[in-house]
């Protein structure tokens, strides 16, 4: 449901931004989004480098992010159903405060001479699963705070500030390790955490409570029949496994960051930079239009944008046309992930949506999974044939939904 402070009057002809921007609640969410954003890249960034910098293999690096992914079915799942009891600002809040508490425990156990990277790779599975718990949150309160057809103008805002994170993080990240250490990262890390809890209860949505008679399993197992009955809500969920391989570009960044570019901790955060001011340009002109009438188009075109810059950041050998390619990357993000959110939204019933978002929230853990996939693939295969791999089946996972469903095509 719209909250007051958002919901436009039917004769405002304001561009969909400056809608946007006039709701206190709306940008709330904008800020606690992209500081969220913000200290998940730190998180990567900080001890992806640190684990190499060990001595760790690829494998292990990859581990380390994406192992998170074994407890998330069960608690994303969960934090649907919550999502649909209670409001996703409550679940938001839980979620901030549990990650703090995480990241200054991480700093703490990096000051210790014994510590070994399995404990990272613990305590990076136990961050993981906290922000399982409210990514659905993030995404299903985007549709709670704005009018509908705000929608995908403010998912593309959503976009801009988790580009602003992809930006600030890792190079943040890569200043507070040049500075001192990965462990002052952390630390830095929970600071940031703790700014986004702040803008978190900044955040104003009506949520109608759902019936929690049933039990939270029957409510799950419900959620599914809701996505299988509604096709576009199926093949929306199907395509976002595309994020999979396509996402194994990210670990692939610290690898050519050290052993290709032979850059340090600051080129390395600047690398990832690149992605997110693509994506931030690619945001601004998603929302200043007000969105693209058929997402589906717009979803193959982001994807075939990213998989183009895949191909040109993998073989290239030089800074500067790495960034350039990393651009177009960042570019081609927002059209596919802003396109499937907002069909979601779009398509599914307000009483199911936190389930229906909380699924898509899963799909998104396929980033996980590449960095893991990536990772290992990187030590067996070597650079250039995992980046042909990703593109490959990363676009035919794309183009299947679009072929084999004539109700997705026409959304």
């Amino acid at each position: 449901m719209t909250s007051n402070d958002s919901s436009p009057a039917t004769t405002d002809t304001r561009s969909p931004l400056r809608r946007l921007f006039s709701s206190r609640s709306f940008m709330a969410l904008v800020i606690s989004n992209a500081l969220g954003f913000t200290g998940e890249q730190m998180r990567l960034a900080a001890q992806s480098w640190w684990i190499l910098e060990q001595g760790g293999s690829k494998t292990e690096m990859g581990v380390a992010a994406g192992l998170r992914v074994i407890p998330i079915l069960i608690i994303t799942l969960y934090a649907g159903v919550l999502i649909d009891r209670v409001g996703g600002r409550r679940i938001l809040i839980i979620e901030r405060m549990f990650l703090i508490l995480l990241a200054a425990l991480t700093g703490l156990t990096l000051l210790f001479d014994q510590v070994e990277i399995w404990h990272v790779i613990v305590l990076s599975t136990l961050a993981g699963s906290t922000i399982a718990l409210g990514t659905p949150a993030t995404q299903t309160l985007a549709a709670d705070v704005v009018s509908a057809d705000l929608r995908q103008s403010a998912n593309s805002m959503n976009q801009l500030g988790n580009s602003m994170g992809r930006t600030l993080g890792p190079l943040l990240a890569g200043v507070l390790i040049s500075v001192r250490s990965a462990a002052l990262a952390l630390f830095g890390l929970a600071i940031v955490y703790f700014v986004a809890l702040i803008a978190t209860f900044g955040i104003r949505s009506k949520h109608i409570p759902q019936d929690s008679s049933e039990s939270a399993l029957r409510q799950i197992i419900d959620g599914f029949v809701h996505i299988k009955q509604a096709s576009v809500l199926l093949w929306t969920n199907l395509l976002g496994l595309s994020f999979i391989p396509l996402a194994m570009l990210y670990p692939m960044i610290p690898v050519y960051a050290q052993d290709v570019l032979e850059v340090g901790e600051v080129g390395f955060g600047g690398l990832w930079g690149a992605v997110a001011i693509g994506q931030g340009t690619g945001a601004i002109l998603i929302g200043s239009r007000g969105g693209f009438k058929r997402k589906s188009l717009g979803a193959i075109a982001g994807a075939g944008i990213f998989g183009i810059g895949l191909i040109g950041f993998g073989l290239s050998e030089t800074y500067w046309l790495s960034f350039t390619f990393l651009l177009l990357n960042g570019l081609g993000l927002p059209l596919v992930v802003t396109s499937a959110i907002t069909l979601l939204q779009d398509h599914s019933k307000p009483e199911y949506r936190g389930r229906v978002m909380a699924v898509w929230a899963i799909m998104l853990q396929g980033v996980a999974l590449a960095w893991m996939l990536g990772g290992f693939l990187l030590d067996v295969i070597g650079p250039v044939p995992t980046m042909f791999v990703a593109v490959g089946v990363g676009w035919a996972l794309v183009l299947i939904p679009f072929f084999a469903s004539k109700d997705f095509r026409r959304a």
